[in-house]
């Protein structure tokens, strides 16, 4: 068989799991350049980033486990595609993930970064 087809579909898989694992169990706690869900909303305050925080080490992980189980099945069906297939799924559920995130940014806080109060 052919392991490199493997490994090349799987590691970044690997990597995003662990990733979210150590980002669940080590969240960032202040905002800051380097770690954690980055993006311009998230930033604007602190209680906007602790959320997105959590909920960004969420889709990290279940992105991984997603990303595995798709890369497995690649590399069963289709050996010499399966990185290719899974560099192609990673691409789109890292754009999905943070359509997620910021998705549930918008229900939760409005414009201003203010929590909605819930009826």
């Amino acid at each position: 068989m052919h392991w490199e087809y493997l490994i090349a579909s799987t590691v970044t898989s690997l990597a995003f799991i662990i990733g979210g694992v150590l980002w669940k169990v080590y969240p960032p706690k202040k905002i800051n350049y380097l770690y954690g869900y980055r993006t311009r909303r998230s930033m604007s305050n602190q209680q906007i980033w602790n959320y997105a925080n959590t909920i960004g080490a969420k889709m990290f992980l279940y992105l991984g486990i997603s990303l595995f189980v798709l890369s497995f099945l690649a590399y069963i069906l289709i050996p010499e595609k399966s990185p290719m297939i899974a560099l192609f799924a990673m691409l789109v559920g890292v754009g999905i993930g943070m359509y997620w995130c910021e998705t549930q940014l918008d229900k939760r806080f409005d414009k201003n970064g203010n929590p909605k109060e819930t009826p």
